[in-house]
């Protein structure tokens, strides 16, 4: 709590300053809790972010699935564990390759650390389109926690 109106002046000033980075920070760490909270869904139950059942696979790829013993049940893209695996495990193969403010919004855009994994996303997405993104009620999960982050992060400027 500031002592004087001189202080109040520095803290809102040192606030001001600070909130582009704040901003930055806690919508990627949000972003990252939508990311962690959609790889949960996908792998448990093979649900897209609208709700519906991601489209099947092909039967040929199917029978080559069968023939490595490996899972051939919903889609949940954990055929060989590489991609989700980044989001499951601190995002080895996930990362932010951009942060930005424009215009009062922050942008945050993630894509593969290696090639491989962005051949993986690219495929992916152009197979199932949006097959990554957040639900609504993941989204407004991941806001809470960031505008609690952000409220918690002020807060400590304002002491």
């Amino acid at each position: 709590m500031a002592r004087s109106l001189q202080e109040l002046e520095d803290q809102i000033d040192e606030a001001i300053a600070a909130v582009p980075a704040l901003l930055i920070k806690n919508t990627e760490g949000a972003a990252l809790e939508a990311l962690a909270l959609a790889d949960l869904r996908i792998s448990e139950t093979g649900i897209d972010a609208k709700g519906a059942a991601f489209v099947d696979y092909t039967p040929n790829y199917k029978k080559s699935k069968t023939k490595k013993g490996r899972y051939t049940g919903y889609v949940n893209f954990m055929d060989t564990g590489q991609m989700l695996a980044s989001t499951a495990t601190g995002f080895e193969r996930i990362a932010p390759t951009e942060r930005s403010i424009s215009n009062g919004k922050v942008r945050i855009v993630f894509d593969g650390r290696d090639q491989l994994t962005r051949d993986k996303l690219k495929g992916n997405n152009k197979k199932r389109p949006g097959f990554l993104n957040p639900s609504a009620s993941e989204l407004e999960t991941a806001t809470e926690s960031a505008n609690d982050n952000m409220r918690f992060d002020l807060e400590q400027i304002f002491k």
